[in-house]
């Protein structure tokens, strides 16, 4: 397929929150706001600089795509590709490359890249092992892979109030549509299974006062998700209460843990 191929807006085939929602890109500002900075951090700590050939799989709104493109480019390469590309229309102006593809189907380049990086996109695919070995294999020898993803990791169960009874009802939803809350906390050990090296693996737990951008955007979420979450059982009087619990600037608040995890491809010539 041709990176530079036009630029359509499908219906995104896994995502339990679709890109094409009106207010989906406000919610994505706000999602890369939100993680955006410990991203980059840990990014600059792992070398990615000017000359870095970079994948951005699932790209969603594309804030972190447009700082690989400061970062890497010139004289690298920035290719951000998702299902539903529509939010990544400027990237080309900044000298990256987009390109819509499902990472199980279609074709991605193998041993392309110095920096592979995913952010909240691998538990929300059914076939996210199939898609993970697709990602070791865009790695040329020496680069480095960044996985960051969701998982419960018991504090999903702890969560209190409206807010966190929504939230459980949201991680159902996610996990009828294909997704896992429990995936990402073996991530550590799937990369050495596939035979990477210098793996290491973090674990935050993200906390957030009422009325902040973070509760937005999980505001705007549970807006999003209101019909489907009904349908579950989850009464349009507790989304409400979620709702104001979530403005309410007197409040704090805390999500399920965001896991990180990075290793490199052995530089060994054959490997």
């Amino acid at each position: 397929m041709s990176w530079s191929s036009p630029i359509s807006s499908p219906g995104d085939p896994y995502y339990t929150l679709p890109n094409g929602w009106d207010f989906a890109d406000e919610r994505l500002a706000l999602l890369g706001a939100a993680y955006d900075s410990g991203s980059i951090a840990l990014t600059q700590r792992l070398g990615v600089r000017a000359g870095w050939r970079c994948l951005e799989a699932g790209a969603g709104g594309g804030s972190f795509a447009r700082w690989l493109c400061s970062a890497a480019l010139p004289g690298g390469r920035v290719l951000a590709v998702d299902a539903d590309p529509r939010h990544l229309a400027d990237l080309p102006g900044l000298g990256g490359e987009v390109a819509q593809l499902d990472l199980v189907a279609d074709d991605i380049p193998e041993g392309a890249f110095d920096f592979v990086h995913t952010r909240f996109v691998l538990l929300h695919i059914a076939d996210r092992d199939i898609v993970l070995e697709r990602l070791v294999r865009a790695l040329a020898p020496g680069g480095v892979l960044l996985l960051e993803e969701g998982d419960g990791l018991g504090v999903l169960d702890e969560m209190p109030g409206a807010f966190g009874e929504v939230w459980r009802a949201f991680a159902r939803l996610t996990e009828i549509a294909g997704a896992s809350q429990s995936w990402a906390r073996n991530l550590p050990a799937h990369l050495e299974a596939l035979g990477l090296v210098d793996v290491h693996a973090e674990a935050d737990i993200p906390m957030f006062r009422g009325g902040s951008p973070m509760a937005r955007m999980w505001n705007l979420a549970w807006q999003q998700a209101h019909d489907t979450l009904v349908t579950l059982g989850v009464r349009p009087g507790g989304i409400a209460a979620a709702q104001a619990e979530l403005e309410d600037e007197q409040r704090w608040h805390y999500t399920p843990p965001t896991v990180r995890a990075w290793a490199r491809r052995d530089d060994t010539p054959g490997l």
